[in-house]
């Protein structure tokens, strides 16, 4: 099957799993989950459904046994809406990337609220602090320059600049044959 294939069927999934667990689903507990992806395999026989929850991290084992205790129930009604020759088993995985943002956006705060960030700027620590970091950095970049200039000196006793003004003319007569010619 075509990516755009499995990808408009993984939306598809998504859409009505999603409307499934808030209209018509009685338990609770899959009312608080949020569908963020399906990935269906190639052969559209296994559709992996990625969920978040929103709620207690303490619930999360309770609600994966009630997803999968409801797989079954969502597969049956999925059948008339998407109709399809081969309805994808329903595998569903905890997806904690909005777990991972919420903890980011905490750490982000705390630093706003401590004066470290500041999301004006855009930057970690005041300006001052980075300028003598800069001074540092020249130092060490002063002697590198000092090692480039023995090479370079080295290197001005070998080279000879007569090869490359021959190579020039050389090029300028094809050219010139070439215009002359033409």
């Amino acid at each position: 099957m075509g990516k755009k294939y499995l990808s408009r069927v993984g939306s598809l999934i998504r859409y009505h799993i999603t409307r499934l667990l808030l209209e018509s689903s009685n338990d609770e507990r899959l009312q608080r989950v949020n569908i963020t992806d399906v990935v269906v395999n190639r052969d559209t026989t296994r559709a992996e459904v990625f969920y978040s929850l929103l709620g207690p991290a303490e619930d999360r084992a309770e609600v994966q046994a009630a997803l999968s205790k409801a797989a079954g129930w969502l597969r049956s009604e999925l059948a008339p809406a998407l109709r399809l020759r081969n309805l994808p088993q329903l595998v569903f995985a905890f997806d904690p990337s909005l777990v991972q943002g919420e903890r980011i956006e905490a750490l982000l705060s705390q630093l706003q609220a401590d004066g470290v960030f500041s999301p004006d700027t855009l930057s970690l620590a005041p300006a001052d602090s980075f300028g003598e970091a800069a001074d540092d950095d020249d130092d060490v970049d002063d002697a590198d320059d000092d090692d480039d200039d023995d090479w370079d000196d080295d290197d001005d006793e070998e080279w000879n600049g007569d090869d490359e003004e021959d190579e020039d003319d050389d090029w300028d007569d094809e050219d010139d044959d070439s215009e002359s010619g033409a």
